[in-house]
């Protein structure tokens, strides 16, 4: 039940993502070029990166809870941070042009905006973006979803461009005919650049843990750590002669692999034993980390462990 609830928050999060994209993307290329806004313009091709990206967003996440095929025979899970990667790396290369474009502006006397009707544009951007970005983050917290997390950093990153357009206009609308005049073509290229360096390191920071583990790198250092100690509390009253653990993620799911080195003197378990202890061990383990996939291998042949795994844990 619970994870059904989860399954349709994370689906509510991405079909908010697509419709207010889709809104955010006709009404940015229209002011734009209504204003002839190259600002305006870039917020709204933002979006339209974000529109596709929240489709397939809405894809995986009915993907990763198919069965296995023959092409994918351990499930799609890679596919949520290859996604997660792709969005960041959209949202790296926009803001490199906007940076490059707010520069060369700066460097070419400025630009001069059309006041009025783009602080209207700007009110209704930013303040639809931060919306979209608060209540993703509550979704993103009550379902782990790393898809719906990733969005509401995206839509907090849109929502701030938008905002500093929203400031360049209203500079520009209250220093036109004042002494401050000669600034107002440095306003919308400095505000751009200001805030794009300000928002470069989250999209930087997708970028690395999505590689990392689209490259099957183990999750952060916290986490690790915690099942580590969970799992070794877990098995102090098990037969248990040493073990080794470890562990990938993708997305919110977390794989761990489990060698278990049994006692000379247990030799002699049954199945059924051995099956109670892994029934055990993932009840356990699942209550202190909801998303886990476990793989226990219980052995005898310590040469064989040592043989494929370099962690060892007595």
């Amino acid at each position: 039940m619970k994870s059904n609830i989860i399954q349709k928050l994370e689906k509510i999060g991405l079909y908010l993502s697509i419709f207010g994209s889709l809104f955010m993307s006709i009404l940015g290329i229209s002011f734009g070029l209504f204003l002839e806004s190259e600002a305006i313009l870039l917020d709204g091709f933002f979006n339209v990166i974000s529109f596709m990206m929240a489709l397939a967003s809405l894809y995986i996440a009915w993907l990763v809870r198919q069965p296995e095929g023959k092409q994918f025979q351990f499930g799609y899970l890679s596919f949520i941070p290859l996604v997660n990667l792709s969005k960041a790396l959209l949202i790296f290369i926009l803001s490199l042009f906007a940076l490059f474009s707010a520069i060369t502006a700066l460097l070419h006397g400025g630009r001069m905006l059309n006041p009025g009707m783009g602080v209207i544009y700007a009110i209704i951007a930013s303040s639809g973006c931060l919306i979209i970005a608060i209540s993703q983050h509550f979704i993103a917290k009550k379902t782990g979803s790393s898809m719906v997390i990733v969005d509401a950093k995206n839509w907090l990153i849109n929502g701030l461009i938008s905002l500093s357009v929203g400031i360049a206009f209203g500079f520009v609308t209250f220093t036109q005919r004042t002494s401050w005049s000669n600034l107002v073509p440095y306003a919308d290229p400095i505000i751009v650049t200001v805030l794009v360096l300000i928002t470069l390191p989250v999209p930087i920071k997708i970028i690395i843990e999505s590689s990392n583990q689209i490259l099957l790198g183990a999750p952060e250092s916290d986490i690790q750590q915690q099942l580590r100690l969970v799992f070794h509390n877990a098995i102090l009253d098990l037969p248990c002669e040493k073990y080794w653990l470890r562990m990938t993620q993708a997305g919110q799911n977390i794989y761990l692999h489990i060698f278990w080195l049994i006692p000379e003197e247990f030799s002699k378990m049954s199945l059924e034993q051995l099956d109670n202890i892994r029934k055990e061990i993932t009840k356990t383990m699942e209550e202190s980390y909801n998303d886990l996939t476990i793989d226990i291998i219980f052995t005898q042949d310590a040469e064989w462990m040592q043989k494929i795994s370099f962690f060892e844990i007595n």
